[in-house]
C-alpha cells in the first residue's frame, strides 16, 4: 500500500475505534433523551435534565445501562484496532475484505442495539429491563456472525487481480 492509503487506513481505524466506544456508551442515553423530549413535548433541555437526574438514581441507573451496552462495542473496537491496524502491510484486496467484514459487524451491532433500546423505551414492560442484561450476550454472539457475512460479501466483491502468465 502507498503511504497515503496507509495514513487513510490508520485514520479510519482510529476513528472506528473511538466511534465504537463512544457510540456504545451514548446510544442508550440518546434514545432515552429523544424519547423523553418527544413524549413530553417539553424539549431537549428538560429531557437532558431528567436524564442527568436519573443517571445514577436507584431504580433507573442509566449509567449501568450505558456500560452494559458499551461492553460489546468496546470489544468490537479492540478487534477493529488490531484487525485493521495490522492490515497496512497487506495488499489492497485483503484490506478491502477486512473492511467489509468490519462493516458487517458494525451493521449488526448498531442495528441490534438500536432496535433493542428503541423497542424497550417504546414498549415498557415489567420485564423490559431484562433486555439490558441479555443484549450484551446477544451482541457478542451476533457480532462475529455479522463479521463473517461481511467478510464473505467482501470475498465476492473484491477479487484478486489475475496474475499474468
Amino acid at each position: 500500500m502507498t503511504t497515503n492509503n496507509s495514513k487513510k487506513l490508520i485514520w479510519l481505524t482510529v476513528t472506528l475505534f473511538w466511534g465504537c466506544v463512544v457510540f456504545g456508551l451514548t446510544l442508550p442515553g440518546i434514545v432515552m433523551i429523544v424519547h423523553d423530549a418527544s413524549r413530553r413535548h417539553g424539549g431537549f433541555p428538560e429531557a437532558w435534565l431528567d436524564f442527568r437526574l436519573h443517571l445514577f438514581a436507584g431504580g433507573y441507573n442509566f449509567f449501568l445501562i450505558s456500560v452494559l451496552n458499551a461492553l460489546p462495542f468496546v470489544l468490537l473496537a479492540i478487534f477493529i484496532l488490531f484487525h485493521l491496524g495490522t492490515a497496512t502491510a497487506k495488499e489492497p484486496v485483503i484490506v478491502s475484505r477486512r473492511l467489509s467484514g468490519v462493516a458487517g459487524a458494525l451493521v449488526i451491532a448498531v442495528g441490534l442495539s438500536a432496535w433493542a433500546h428503541i423497542g424497550t423505551i417504546l414498549h415498557p414492560d415489567a420485564q423490559g429491563a431484562l433486555v439490558y442484561f441479555f443484549l450484551p450476550i446477544y451482541l457478542m454472539g451476533l457480532i462475529p456472525l455479522g463479521y463473517a457475512v461481511g467478510r464473505l460479501a467482501g470475498h465476492f466483491l473484491f477479487k484478486r487481480p489475475a496474475s499474468p502468465i
